[in-house]
């Protein structure tokens, strides 16, 4: 895993350092310094792989030399508390071989510092992680006065600006990540604090969740789970050396127990992540089977549909042979039509006409039968002649009305008579010949009773 880191801090006579000797201990090298009339000989440490001074075109080629150049910068400055030089300290990729790893200095280096007219001492060292990797790394020396013909000049505030620090710390960010790219690796570094990145990456995982991109967002809440940790501090490499003798040392504390602290939260939010990322996956599917049915049963509506429209269509563009027959059989005609409807009507109505008929021939008087109201009203009648229609009733004559039906000229032949026998009784009482008729009357009323 490609691990960012660049730092800077300045070298200063008040903590009683020499940059000679610090130009010593970096380069693996042996440096006399003249101010101090002391040598400083780290020619046997081991880990230093590369060494070399870049300078801008404009300078002398004495320069170039590191021991004139630190004792020229220990001359130059004169207060017990001056800045001597500027360190800048980055970790290089150790996913890239050692050919890469210097190409990538050496381009950041050259754009950064010396285009700007520092001169920089740098060197390699390559020692071992606490993983057991390899930790390759690069220690830059600038200096920080401006360069005037032959010599130093005053110093140039300017590089001391935040911004060109923040700017610096960009730019080995972009150049390392060109040089992993360039050499095939998809590893990325990134220069920006642990909470910025966190955020950005549940940004990113939440965009690709939205547009249907799981397998990215899945890696992008991996990427969260992995920011969420805080920073470990620095040993330091006296309190590193004391460690490596066997020493505990405060700050050697620290980090372990930060160390531990991001290791147990790491499992923790691994195992919930694991969890909802499971949840997720079994919701999906899920969906998708509910899906399928549903696909499913659309299918076979649409089909059914499908088939019900072919057979109304069928229907539409079939012959009307069958409508001209029904044509046809409608004019035989209302009263065969009626009869068909309700045949047990028109049976009723046939049996009225005729007890009606044998009782007008005998003089006989019939009740009427209940007529059902849709006979009433279709056989109703203009009024006919009360006197003529009485006449034919004692004759027992019976007038056809010709509308298909007779109940309405028996009601009238009926209500006719009883008002006949109702007048005839009237004048008997009064010539008293009452008793002749009255077995008549009985008689009548004991067969309209049989009846």
């Amino acid at each position: 895993m490609a691990i960012y880191h660049l730092s800077a801090k300045v070298i200063s006579r008040a903590g009683g350092r020499s940059s000679v000797a610090a130009a010593a201990y970096r380069s693996g090298g042996r440096l006399h310094d003249a101010r101090q009339d002391l040598a400083h000989d780290y020619s046997r440490k081991g880990g230093v792989v590369h060494a070399e001074i870049l300078a801008p075109d404009t300078a002398p080629a004495w320069m170039r030399d590191r021991d004139q150049l630190w004792n020229a910068v220990e001359a130059v400055e004169k207060r017990k508390d001056a800045q001597l030089a500027r360190e800048i300290e980055v970790a290089l990729p150790r996913e890239l071989d050692r050919g890469a790893r210097l190409e990538l200095l050496r381009g950041f280096v050259q754009r950064a510092f010396v285009d700007r007219g520092m001169i920089a001492d740098i060197a390699v060292h390559e020692g071992r992680a606490r993983d057991g990797q390899g930790q390759p790394h690069a220690h830059i020396m600038l200096t920080l006065r401006e360069l005037t013909g032959e010599g130093f000049g005053k110093k140039a505030r300017d590089w001391n600006a935040p911004d060109l620090l923040l700017g610096w710390r960009e730019a080995w960010a972009r150049d390392a990540n060109a040089a992993l790219e360039r050499a095939g690796r998809s590893e990325r570094i990134d220069h920006r604090s642990l909470p910025v990145q966190r955020d950005e990456a549940q940004q990113q995982a939440e965009r690709a969740r939205s547009a249907g991109r799981d397998a990215q967002a899945d890696d992008r809440e991996r990427a969260v789970v992995a920011l969420d940790r805080e920073p470990q501090p620095k040993i330091g490499p006296a309190a590193h050396a004391m460690e490596k003798r066997g020493m505990p040392t405060e700050r050697g504390d620290a980090f372990r127990a930060a160390q531990a602290r991001n290791a147990e939260r790491a499992e923790l939010g691994g195992r919930q992540l694991e969890l909802r990322l499971e949840l997720m996956a079994r919701g999906r599917a899920f969906v998708s089977a509910a899906r399928a049915q549903l696909d499913q049963l659309w299918q076979r509506a649409e089909h059914a549909m499908t088939r019900i429209r072919e057979r109304i269509m069928g229907e539409a563009e079939r012959p009307q042979a069958r409508d001209g027959r029904d044509g046809q059989d409608m004019g035989g005609g209302r009263d065969e039509i009626e009869a068909r409807e309700s045949p047990g009507v028109t049976e009723g109505r046939d049996g009225l006409d005729e007890a009606a008929r044998r009782a007008a021939v005998l003089g006989r008087h019939v009740a009427p039968r209940a007529q059902p109201e849709h006979d009433v009203g279709r056989e109703r009648v203009a009024p006919d002649n009360p006197d003529r229609d009485r006449r034919e009733a004692i004759l027992g004559r019976h007038r056809d009305t010709g509308q298909g039906g007779h109940a309405g000229g028996i009601e009238r032949d009926v209500a006719a008579r009883s008002g006949e026998d109702r007048d005839q009784g009237r004048r008997n009482d009064i010539l008293g010949r009452g008793h002749d008729r009255a077995p008549e009357r009985g008689q009548s009323r004991d067969r309209g009773r049989e009846r």
